[in-house]
């Protein structure tokens, strides 16, 4: 009787224990749930920076190193120089899970300045446009606020997907 005694003890106290690691994996879930819902692309980004990353725009995949990322986008070294706008990426692939808070002392810099740095060195561009937008190649001839002009046509920066470069303009 005594041992039936001391195995019933034993059971509920092994279950009590058992509900007790249950329920702080269920608080530490929801502290870890909580921090995760603070994070942000951008800082997932961030911490991405000089790692390998795959991203998915429209159905190409630009494959490369992450080399900058300013306002609204993400510069990639390849085979060549990648300017992605993000608004326009589809997926991410990192094997990086960092995220990082510090903003870079030129991540204020987007698009346009992108497009001014490399119309400064005369570079030759191509825009890939979204959608089946098609691309434009050429060099800038004007770039204002918010659109480029190259070869006469006028083209938005929220209509910009990617513009491949052969130099980094931030680099």
């Amino acid at each position: 009787m005594d041992d039936r005694i001391d195995a019933l003890l034993s059971d509920m106290e092994a279950m009590h224990s058992a509900q007790q690691r249950h329920a702080r994996r269920g608080e530490l879930g929801d502290e870890v749930a909580a921090h995760a819902a603070e994070l942000t692309l951008r800082e997932r980004l961030r911490g991405a920076i000089g790692q390998t990353v795959q991203v998915l725009i429209g159905d190409r995949e630009i494959s490369g190193t992450a080399v900058f990322l300013g306002d609204g986008i993400l510069v990639i070294s390849g085979a060549e120089i990648a300017i992605i706008a993000v608004a326009h990426i589809r997926v991410i692939r990192t094997r990086s899970t960092r995220h990082r808070d510090e903003a870079g002392s030129l991540e204020r810099l987007g698009m346009g300045s992108a497009l001014r740095r490399l119309a400064a060195d005369h570079e030759e561009i191509a825009v890939e446009l979204t959608g089946d937008g098609g691309v434009v190649r050429g060099r800038s001839e004007m770039i204002a606020a918010d659109y480029v002009e190259i070869a006469g046509r006028i083209i938005p920066f929220g209509s910009i997907a990617v513009v491949r470069a052969r130099v980094n303009p931030f680099g």
